[in-house]
């Protein structure tokens, strides 16, 4: 084994030394002649040029030096492993195939054929084993199908056959699986390099210049003292640049990560010796900070534009279409850990045993652009229940709402003989709903308190530019009020001693909003192919790839419109007819418990209910014109 000679052109230190000395000899002209190593200028050099040198020597280290050395961490900061990007999805014949030879135990071989949006299935057990019966695999593979169902298609109970000889694929024998000799890295592999604390270069100068641990010698004059004083507080610029990149090294795990709060203080104060001679602390704790607010955000913002390029995603576009009630890096870090399950699952129906436990992958997509994700099927009725509140019709409220909110509402402008301030607007504070919180609101905000929240008011009730609060004169207490867009009465919601308790429970109403915020429950997908047991005669491959949704009739709005068709066509398989209706509020919590019920019928395989729902079902949809259709 031999060494390496490196290259000049390599050697970045001494690429740092010539340019230095031409430059130097650039700028001093005739002043300045001795460039040997013997002149203190250029021994001055020639340390700022070696602690350079190892800045970028550390800056040179593998990422992983910077981020950590435990992997399972890395998701948290949007590095994903290659099993979530990579994991397959069952997608064809044959992924099906290969999922119920791997997971179910007694399945000895399987078949399985797709015909015109049904499944055929195939399936032989071993006859050795008498416990297991063609109706108990039969069951497993009904089951697990319909936990991996795709979008309009399904598979019938009839369409399962249990044999006991076929071809098809077989489950592989041990023997016949090729033996890999499996070679273990770990004592190989690479530990990550621990990025030490700023060593200051003034402390590697030889000892004649005063600046080490023993200093100038006891006879020193005052002069001699002062000079070495004047070279250390030059030096210092130089130290505290170095000593700022460094810090920001061991701080890049955090200001990459999604949940650790983002870095913050001051550079810490180069440690040598007199440093308080040189440095006045007060100024420098004040005004020397290590990261501000807005280097923050464009150092994250930055590193999820490189996640996107990556994962080739563009999450600054879904914040500009849906602006959630969150901070753009927050929503944009959540949706960098989501969309790539997501997209793998993107042909994913719901489980139709499952009747509100399932829910399509696109909606919960749809939940995530506005703010966070539901797994689930969920009736806002069944939220409300919960919670012993009830949805009144906006026609019952809006004719007795003083009986349910038990006060006048003000009518007009606010004016000076009830208000002694002008409204103010509520500071909005970023906050997840906690179920804690219900219990304070039930006795602060009137319209939780009376139980009258109503069918619109879902919509418009998250939107803190509704809300004002006034301090009363008479008592200085502090008042919570609403007004309806478009309406000139504004509603008092609550009263208050102090102008914090306003603001915080306010912020907690409006949190419990956007957690029952209809845009992303009141959004419902019905797959044609599903309904088509109420009109068994009239199956066609048409019918039975449209996917129909039902939205909340925001989306009239045409550039919204826009925006979803786009949405639909990149994140729906390219081979469904889509249509979207857009239906208000009154009539879709009509549709709601139908939807629910149909839902509830094809889990329990109720034929006869199942047939009267989707008769429904095709009966709304006879009835209402799409605003999209056939997106393709």
């Amino acid at each position: 084994m031999f060494i390496k000679k490196r290259e000049r052109t390599d050697n970045f230190y001494q690429e740092l030394q010539e340019k230095t000395l031409e430059r130097l000899q650039e700028l001093s002209g005739d002043v300045w002649t001795d460039f040997n190593i013997h002149d203190p200028g250029v021994t001055i050099s020639d340390n700022m040029n070696y602690a350079l040198f190892e800045l970028q020597y550390k800056l040179e280290l593998p990422f992983r030096s910077f981020i950590g050395p435990d992997s399972r961490d890395y998701a948290s900061k949007g590095i994903l492993s290659a099993e979530t990007l990579f994991s397959q999805s069952i997608v064809t014949p044959e992924d099906y195939e290969q999922l119920f030879i791997d997971t179910i135990e007694n399945l000895e071989s399987c078949s399985v054929e797709f015909d015109k949006g049904f499944y055929h299935i195939r399936a032989c057990v071993s006859v050795r084993n008498p416990s297991i019966t063609s109706e108990n695999i039969k069951e497993e593979i009904f089951v697990l199908y319909h936990e991996n169902r795709n979008l309009c298609e399904d598979l019938r109970w009839d369409d399962i056959q249990i044999l006991t000889k076929l071809t098809g694929k077989r489950k592989k024998r041990a023997e016949d699986t090729p033996q890999i000799e499996k070679t273990d890295h770990s004592s190989h592999s690479e530990e990550p390099i621990k990025i030490h604390n700023y060593h200051s270069f003034q402390l590697d100068f030889p000892d004649v210049y005063g600046l080490g641990q023993r200093g100038l010698p006891y006879e020193a004059t005052e002069r001699n003292k002062a000079h070495v004083l004047q070279l250390k507080g030059y030096l210092l610029m130089m130290d505290f640049l170095i000593a700022n990149v460094t810090e920001q090294i061991q701080n890049t795990p955090k200001l990459l990560s999604f949940n650790d709060p983002s870095p913050a203080g001051t550079v810490s104060l180069v440690s040598i010796p007199d440093v308080a001679k040189v440095v006045d602390r007060a100024k420098f704790s004040k005004n020397n900070q290590l990261q501000t607010a807005a280097s923050i955000q464009s150092k994250k913002s930055g590193f999820l534009d490189i996640l996107d390029t990556l994962y080739g995603e563009d999450t600054a576009r879904f914040f500009q279409d849906f602006q959630p009630p969150k901070s753009k890096i927050n929503y944009r870090s959540t949706l960098t850990q989501e969309l790539p399950e997501l997209n793998r699952n993107r042909f994913r129906s719901f489980n139709k045993l499952k009747p509100t436990e399932s829910n399509i992958v696109f909606k919960e997509l749809f939940s995530l652009l506005h703010g966070s994700k539901i797994e689930s099927e969920i009736p806002i009725r069944e939220l409300l229940r919960k919670r012993d509140l009830d949805l009144l019709p906006d026609s019952i409220f809006f004719e007795q709402y003083e009986v349910y909110l038990d006060i006048a509402p003000i009518s007009g402008v606010f004016y000076n003989p009830i208000f002694n301030e002008t409204p103010q607007n509520i500071p909005e504070q970023e906050m997840e709903w906690k179920e804690e919180y219900f219990a304070s609101l039930q006795a602060e905000i009137s319209l939780i308190r009376r139980n009258a929240i109503f069918e619109s008011f879902l919509e418009v009730g998250a939107n803190p530019r509704n809300y004002r609060m006034i301090q009363l004169s008479e008592n200085n207490r502090w008042i919570l009020v609403f007004r309806y867009p478009g309406k000139e009465d504004w509603m008092i919601l609550g009263s208050y001693r102090t102008k914090e308790h306003l603001i915080r429970s306010a912020n907690r109403f409006w949190a419990f909003m956007r957690f029952l915020n209809p845009e992303r429950h009141l959004f419902y997908l019905v797959e044609h192919r599903l309904l088509q047991v109420a009109y068994p005669n009239k199956r066609t491959r048409e019918e039975g790839n449209t996917l129909s949704i039902v939205a909340s009739s925001r989306f009239e709005n045409k550039e919204m419109q826009a925006r979803l068709e786009q949405l639909l066509r990149e994140r729906l398989p390219a081979h469904l007819r889509i249509r979207l209706y857009s239906v208000e509020p009154d009539h879709i919590y009509d549709f709601e418990q139908i939807y629910y019920k149909w839902r509830e019928a094809l889990a329990d395989r109720n034929t006869k209910k199942l047939i009267h729902f989707s008769e429904s079902i095709q009966a709304f949809f006879r009835v209402s014109k799409p605003f999209l259709h056939n997106i393709q």
